[in-house]
C-alpha cells in the first residue's frame, strides 16, 4: 500500500509538471495536452463593459409586428373588417379602429377567445369604435427575459468570432449584460463590435416621391406628414458624400434573419465590401422579391441607415453585397456581426472600464510578492516549530501549490486577483490541517507511544476533523461558484481546487513522509 502511495504521489507530481510547462516556459502546441494558465482581466489588462439592454423595445416591437403583419393577415383570413391598427406612442398598447360597432363586436369575440395572451378592452379612437390590446404581465415578462437572453447569446457569438481568449459574458439584473474581455488591445473596435445592433433589412423603394436630398424636402412631398406604416430613413452616398433620405415601409420586405454567411469581398471599384448568402428559404423570398420588381430600387439598410439602393436588373436568388465607405477592418467587423446575428433590441454602454497591461503586470507582481512572502513565513514556521515533521508539511505545501496551478491549466480556468487570494487562503488551510495532525502526533508521543504508533494514531484521529472543516468550506465554495459572477467565480474555482489538493497532501503525502521518518527514528521523532 505504501509503495502504491509513493507511486501515486510521483505520478501526480509528473502530471503537474507537464501541465505547468506551457505556463512557465510559454511553450504552446496543438498536440500538447496543456495550455498556459489563462489570466483574468485584472492581471493581463483588457476591458470591462456593462451594457444596458432596451428590453422595453421588445414589447413595442411585438405590438408593431402585430399591427403591420399579424392583424391584417389574421383579420383577412377570418373575414373580420377593420380600418387601421396603431401602436401607442409609449409602445405599450395596440389600438384597432373599426368603421362600426358590429365590426368591433365580431373582432372582440374572436380576439377574446383566441388571443388569450392579450387583455382586450373597448374604447373610442378618433370618434370611432376601437379595441385596445395589451399584453398580459406573464407575456411582458417573457418578452423582456427573452430579449435579454437573446442579446447575451448574440454578443457571445460575436466575441467568439473576435477570438478573445476566456471572455466573461453574463446577465446582471433585469436589463444589463456584463462583458469582460481580457487582453483586448483595441477597446474602441471591441465596443463597436459588441454594441452594434446589426439589423439588416431589404426594402423596396416605390416611386420618386419617396426620395429627396433633405428631410424637409421629403416631408414637403407628403404635406408634412408621413403615411401610417412608413418612416424616413437616412442614406449616405459613399461616392458623393451627400446625405439623402428615403420614405419606406417600416416592415421590411426581407430581413437578415435568413443569412447563413457573410464574408469580406470587393465591389466593382475594388473597395472592401461585404458579401452575404441566404439560406434556402431566404433565397426563395429574395428571388421572388427581385423577380417581381425588376427595374425598381431595392434598398439595403443596416441599423436603419440605407447603405445602398441599387436598381434590380434581373432576378437574384441567394447572394448579395453590401457596399459603402468601408475599410477592410470595418468590412470584417460587419461580416462578424452579420454572421453572429442582429441584436433583438438596441443596447447602450452604461459603464466602461479599461485595464491597461501595465496595471495588470503590477497586479501580478504584487500578488506574487504576497504569495512568496506568505509562503516563506509559513515554511519557516513549520520547519522551526515542528522540525522534521514540519519539513514534510513544507514539501506537501509546495506540491499543493503545484497541484492548484496545474488544476487551473487542466480545466482551462482563469486566474484572477481573487483567485490568487484563494490560493493564499488554501495554503493557510493546508497549514492548519498539518498543525492539527502534528499536535495530535505530539500528544501521542507524550502519552508514551512509539514514533510509528504515534504517527498512525495521530493521523487517524485528525482525519475526520480535517475532512469536516474542508468539506464545510468546499460547500461554501460551490455556492460561490453557482451564484457568483466574474472574479467571485475565479475565487471559488481556485479555492475548490486548493481544498481538494490540500486534503490530499495533508492526509496522504505528509503521512507517507512521517511514517518513513518514524521508522528511521525508532525511539525518538523530531517534532
Amino acid at each position: 500500500m505504501k509503495d502504491y502511495r509513493i507511486l501515486i504521489i510521483l505520478a501526480l507530481t509528473a502530471v503537474c509538471i507537464v501541465f505547468l510547462i506551457p505556463t512557465v516556459t510559454g511553450f504552446e502546441a496543438k498536440w500538447y495536452p496543456a495550455q498556459p494558465i489563462n489570466l483574468g482581466l485584472d492581471l493581463q489588462g483588457g476591458m470591462h463593459v456593462v451594457l444596458h439592454v432596451d428590453v422595453e423595445k421588445a414589447i413595442s416591437d411585438e405590438y408593431g409586428h402585430l399591427a403591420q403583419s399579424n392583424i391584417p393577415e389574421v383579420f383577412k383570413d377570418k373575414n373580420l373588417a377593420f380600418e387601421k391598427a396603431v401602436v401607442s406612442s409609449d409602445g405599450k398598447k395596440l389600438t384597432i379602429q373599426f368603421a362600426g360597432e358590429n365590426d368591433r363586436a365580431s373582432a372582440q369575440q374572436f380576439l377574446t377567445a383566441e388571443w388569450t395572451r392579450f387583455k382586450v378592452t373597448t374604447e373610442e379612437a378618433e370618434g370611432k369604435p376601437a379595441l385596445a390590446l395589451t399584453l398580459s404581465d406573464d407575456e411582458v415578462k417573457y418578452l423582456r427575459d427573452n430579449a435579454l437572453k437573446q442579446a447575451r447569446e448574440t454578443i457571445n457569438n460575436r466575441v467568439d468570432e473576435f477570438n478573445v481568449r476566456e471572455p466573461e459574458i453574463y446577465t446582471q439584473g433585469k436589463d444589463q449584460i456584463v462583458v469582460r474581455l481580457p487582453g483586448v488591445v483595441d477597446p474602441g473596435r471591441a465596443k463597436k463590435l459588441i454594441g452594434r445592433t446589426a439589423a439588416l433589412e431589404f426594402k423596396l423603394v416605390t416611386g420618386e416621391a419617396t426620395f429627396a436630398p433633405t428631410k424637409e424636402a421629403l416631408l414637403a412631398k407628403f404635406n408634412g406628414k408621413i403615411p401610417d406604416g412608413y418612416d424616413i430613413y437616412p442614406n449616405k452616398d459613399s461616392r458623393t458624400g451627400q446625405d439623402a433620405f428615403y420614405v419606406m415601409r417600416k416592415t421590411p420586405d426581407l430581413s437578415g434573419a435568413y443569412l447563413t454567411d457573410a464574408r469580406v469581398g470587393y465591389d466593382q471599384y475594388q473597395n472592401p465590401a461585404v458579401d452575404f448568402t441566404f439560406n434556402e428559404e431566404g433565397a426563395a423570398k429574395f428571388a421572388a422579391i427581385t423577380g417581381a420588381n425588376i427595374d425598381k430600387q431595392l434598398a439595403i439598410l443596416l441599423d436603419g441607415v440605407v447603405y445602398s439602393a441599387p436598381v434590380i436588373r434581373s432576378r437574384i436568388s441567394n447572394r448579395g453585397q453590401i457596399t459603402g465607405e468601408f475599410s477592410r477592418e470595418d468590412a470584417l467587423d460587419l461580416a462578424i456581426v452579420l454572421r453572429a446575428g442582429a441584436l433583438p433590441v438596441p443596447v447602450r454602454i452604461d459603464e466602461e472600464r479599461t485595464v491597461g497591461a501595465t496595471l495588470g503586470t503590477d497586479s501580478i507582481h504584487k500578488g506574487v510578492i504576497s504569495f512568496i512572502v506568505g509562503g516563506i513565513a509559513v515554511i519557516l514556521f513549520m520547519a522551526v516549530y515542528y522540525r522534521k515533521i514540519g519539513f514534510s508539511a513544507d514539501l506537501a505545501l509546495i506540491l499543493n501549490v503545484l497541484m492548484i496551478l496545474a488544476g487551473l491549466s487542466m480545466f482551462g480556468a482563469t486566474l484572477t486577483m481573487p483567485g490568487i487570494a484563494g490560493i493564499i487562503l488554501t495554503i493557510g488551510m493546508a497549514v492548519d490541517a498539518n498543525v492539527i495532525i502534528d499536535e495530535r502526533v505530539r500528544e501521542e508521543l507524550r502519552n508514551g507511544k512509539t514514533p510509528t504508533a504515534a504517527v498512525r494514531t495521530g493521523y487517524d484521529r485528525a482525519l475526520w476533523t480535517i475532512l469536516d472543516s474542508n468539506i464545510t468550506t468546499l460547500v461554501a465554495a460551490v455556492v460561490l461558484y453557482q451564484f457568483g459572477t466574474g472574479p467571485i467565480k475565479g475565487f471559488a474555482v481556485t479555492l475548490t481546487i486548493g481544498l481538494i489538493s490540500s486534503v490530499f497532501t495533508s492526509i496522504v503525502v505528509t503521512r507517507v513522509i512521517a511514517e518513513r521518518l518514524a521508522k528511521t527514528s525508532k525511539d525518538y521523532l523530531s517534532i
